[in-house]
């Protein structure tokens, strides 16, 4: 990304004509709109997941995985009586002991956040294809490559506005301020209503 040059250039002390912006890219003929068979999927119950926002990835502190429950939590009753917040990524069971402390801490129903785990790429697609809105809260990212899948699979898509984010997105009324938890909570009612 543009951000990691950069980067590179600020903290490494790289000569810039020396780097090149390369992008990043995601398989086109994965994730894209065309519907998957969701009978063939191993993990994803369509049935139980019937409204949902999706976030993928790690849950390192730099994900802001605590604001978006945190953000999540503060969403009006009506919003969050339908739709769950669903988790999809490999997590380590001490992540998983964190994000259960922090649902606790946030007074968030149990049964309204869904840790998925590991997921075949054909699964993530079809979450991706089908989740009412996808959130990406990272701090800090070097590209950002499960925002470009979410929206190349035709999700509606907010993110963070902060380094490579931006640049995937490319459109400021779907960012928020990540150290903001109104911000992430105003965003996220908006794009559902």
């Amino acid at each position: 990304s543009l951000s990691s040059a950069k980067e590179a250039v600020k903290y490494l002390g790289f000569d810039k004509d020396k780097i090149y912006n390369i992008s990043s890219a995601c398989n086109d003929d994965l994730f894209n709109t065309n519907k998957i068979e969701t009978n063939n999927l191993s993990k994803v119950n369509l049935v139980a997941l019937d409204k949902y926002i999706l976030y993928t990835g790690a849950s390192d502190p730099r994900k802001n995985v605590r604001g978006l429950l945190e953000a999540y939590s503060q969403l009006p009753w009506d919003i969050v009586l339908n739709h769950k917040l669903v988790f999809a990524g490999k997590l380590y069971d001490l992540e998983i002991q964190q994000i259960n402390d922090w649902i606790n801490e946030f007074n968030i129903s149990p049964s309204n956040v869904v840790l998925l785990g590991y997921i075949s790429d054909k699964d993530l697609v079809c979450l991706y294809q089908n989740c009412k809105l996808f959130v990406f809260p990272s701090f800090h990212e070097g590209f950002g490559l499960p925002l470009l899948e979410a929206m190349s699979c035709g999700a509606p898509a907010i993110g963070s506005d902060r380094t490579s984010i931006p640049e995937v997105i490319g459109d400021s009324r779907a960012m928020f301020n990540p150290n903001d938890i109104s911000s992430i909570s105003d965003l996220i009612q908006k794009a559902l209503t």
